[in-house]
Formats: structure tokens, C-alpha cells, sequence
């Protein structure tokens, strides 16, 4: 039995329609990030001399993580501080002498010359001795510590691994086609099954990769969730859908 042309046209609209919005409602499957992990290294060779901090502690941006040896830097800096005080009175003295007309120009550049080189001396040795020092660049949890107090490092080897999770990411793919629908800073609902089954986070598009994969036609998506409780751990996976209107 046949259908009427405008009955099967309708019905097909239907089809097509309730498609797009199962299509629509389908969750992505993406796996939670953390919002910034790093890897600290030593700016210099040395040996440690203090690891004041241990795995599983909380650390802020600027707080100290391990201090290297260096007697012979606060030795030079000390050098140099001295030798800046001392160009320092002596053009001080300098200035004075001038003004009352008892030394050239020449000889009063001279010593402010004298005084710019040792105070550039003093922040390099200054810069040299805070070198020593290695300080968390961003605040979060250490969750790996490398090395121990005795051991020698070289410039750049990995001392610390530090994870920021009071946010997070879930990174998903979605097919090109699908993209269109997504936009940054759309809100998204974020279900993470094993944290809580029931529980929905509320999340916002943060990124979305402009290039296509050729090989599965997919396109890469960042959603961006807060968790101040740390409730939420790196690793699980967690299910992405659009708020139904």
C-alpha cells in the first residue's frame, strides 16, 4: 500500500527531525584533564640541598620546592653588593665634587659609569645565587618528586610534577558535521558516573580544534569545569550532552 506524497513527505520530515534531535542529545564520551600540568626542572647543575615539600602537598606559585647548593653564588652576590655600595658613595661623592666645580664632567660620567656596571654586576650575581632556588611556577599538588637531597642535577632534568586540578578539562571528539552545533561558551552538561551517577557539573565549550582529522573526520573539543572541591579527578572518563531546551 502507497502512501500520499504529502504523507510520506511528512512523515519522512519526522523521521529526519526526531534523528537530529537523538543525534543531538547523544552524550560524548571524553576523558577529564587537568587544567595545567608541569614539569619542574632545575635551571642549573648542582646538588639539592632541602626538599621542603613531599608528594601530595599543595603548593602555591612562587613557593619554594627545592633549594640547590650555593655557597659560592651568595658569595659572589655578597661581592658584588659590597663593590656596589662602595660605587655608590664614591659617586655620590662624585656628584658632590662637581657641583662645587672640583672635578670635570669627564671624571663625574666616569664614576656614574663605574656605578651602572656594578649595580648590573650585583643583579647578575643576584640572578646567578635565585637560580639555586627552584619555585613552583603555578600553584597545585605535587604528584611526583624525581629526586632526593644529596643528588646532583643537571640543567633542565625533571625534579617535580605538578597538576592544577581546582579546573579541569574534558577533551572530546565530535564528527565535523556535528561541530556546527557547538560554539565556544555554550554551556554543556557533564555527567561523571564515576564521582556520582546521578550527579550533572555544568561545563563551557573552552576550545574548539579548527582542523579536521582526515583519517576519522573528527574534530578535537575542550569543555572547561570548575572543581574547587577536587572532587573530580584527572583520568576518569565523563559523558558531554547539550542542555535540552
Amino acid at each position: 500500500m502507497r502512501l500520499p506524497s504529502r504523507l510520506l513527505a511528512c512523515t519522512l520530515l519526522a523521521a529526519g527531525a526526531a534523528a537530529t534531535l537523538q543525534a543531538a542529545q547523544a552524550p560524548f564520551e571524553g576523558l577529564i584533564l587537568p587544567f595545567q600540568e608541569v614539569v619542574v626542572s632545575a635551571p642549573v647543575q648542582s646538588s639539592i640541598t632541602t626538599i621542603p615539600r613531599k608528594e601530595g602537598d599543595t603548593i602555591k606559585a612562587g613557593e619554594t620546592l627545592a633549594l640547590l647548593y650555593s655557597r659560592i653564588e651568595e658569595l659572589d652576590m655578597l661581592r658584588a653588593k659590597a663593590a656596589l655600595e662602595k660605587k655608590e658613595f664614591d659617586n655620590k661623592s662624585a656628584a658632590n665634587l662637581y657641583a662645587d666645580k672640583i672635578i670635570s664632567e669627564d671624571e663625574a660620567l666616569k664614576n656614574k659609569i663605574e656605578l651602572d656596571l656594578a649595580r648590573l654586576q650585583y643583579e647578575q650575581a643576584a640572578e646567578l645565587f635565585n637560580q639555586r632556588t627552584v619555585k613552583a611556577p603555578i600553584s597545585g599538588l605535587i604528584v611526583e618528586k624525581n629526586r632526593e637531597i644529596g643528588e646532583t642535577v643537571t640543567a633542565a632534568q625533571p625534579m617535580f610534577r605538578l597538576v592544577d586540578i581546582t579546573r579541569l578539562f574534558v577533551q572530546f571528539y565530535v564528527r565535523a558535521e556535528d561541530a556546527g552545533s557547538l560554539h565556544l561558551g555554550d554551556t554543556v552538561n557533564i555527567r561523571c558516573p564515576v564521582v556520582h551517577p546521578d550527579r550533572v557539573f555544568k561545563g563551557k565549550v573552552d576550545f574548539i580544534d579548527p582542523r579536521v582529522d582526515a583519517a576519522s573526520g573528527l574534530m578535537r573539543v575542550k569543555v572547561l569545569l570548575e572543581n574547587p572541591d577536587g572532587a573530580i579527578k584527572p583520568g576518569l572518563r565523563a559523558f558531554v550532552t547539550r542542555p535540552t531546551s
